[in-house]
């Protein structure tokens, strides 16, 4: 993904790099397609937008992913060896700044409107959605990665090998128990102070610091 302005970067960038990270979210971490799916060439899905805000806010927040990563790491969740390449590659040098994309907080966390990017994954073929129920406690979207979609995540990771960063982004998130669920993840994230105490529609603040102390305390990275 191509530098932005600290504006843009506030905006998560432009509307091709907030589709882009969409694709890689619904081939990374969507979930198999259930037999009942009436989606022709449907090969994940995520269920929710909510879910999609959550992820995309650790795909794009080195520093509070890498926290993330260290809780499971400290529950014996996950190995040493699993998270130690990605703690250390989110964490050190100039990788924070370069990647991190801050979001706004307001009422239901983390929130960024990103329906350009999927209206225009929508018009390519790319994605479908479907509302789950009408009305009442399923009323929701449900976002279909198509098989278009994916050979297209494919041709990118191949023309712009810059985009492995955000695959393995997603890879990352993939170790967290309970990513799965936008629910468990909206709370996870609320646990962050910083993040909780966020006033809405301002930039939830980085934490960068502590977690490369909390880091080094636990001998994931050097000192």
């Amino acid at each position: 993904m191509q530098a932005v302005s600290s504006d843009a970067r506030r905006r998560g960038g432009s509307t091709s790099q907030t589709a882009t990270r969409v694709l890689i979210l619904l081939d990374e971490l969507g979930l198999a397609v259930p037999a009942s799916c009436d989606v022709e060439d449907a090969v994940t899905v995520v269920s929710s937008l909510i879910r999609l805000q959550k992820l995309d806010f650790w795909l794009r927040n080195p520093d509070y992913l890498a926290d993330e990563l260290l809780t499971e790491f400290e529950s014996g969740r996950v190995t040493l060896d699993q998270i130690k390449p990605h703690v250390v590659r989110m964490l050190e040098g100039d990788a924070p700044q370069l990647h991190t994309y801050p979001m706004e907080r307001y009422i239901y966390g983390a929130y960024e409107f990103i329906d350009d990017a999927l209206a225009v994954l929508k018009l390519y073929g790319q994605i479908e959605h479907r509302r789950a129920a009408d009305s009442g406690p399923m009323s929701r979207r449900d976002y279909f990665l198509l098989q278009k979609g994916r050979d297209t995540v494919a041709a990118m990771r191949t023309e712009i090998p810059e985009l492995d960063w955000y695959v393995q982004q997603a890879s990352a998130i993939g170790l967290i128990a309970d990513a799965a669920q936008g629910a468990s993840a909206k709370r996870r994230q609320y646990l962050q102070t910083e993040y909780a105490g966020t006033a809405h529609g301002d930039v939830i603040p980085s934490i960068l610091d502590r977690v490369r102390e909390r880091a080094v305390a636990l001998k994931v990275m050097e000192g």
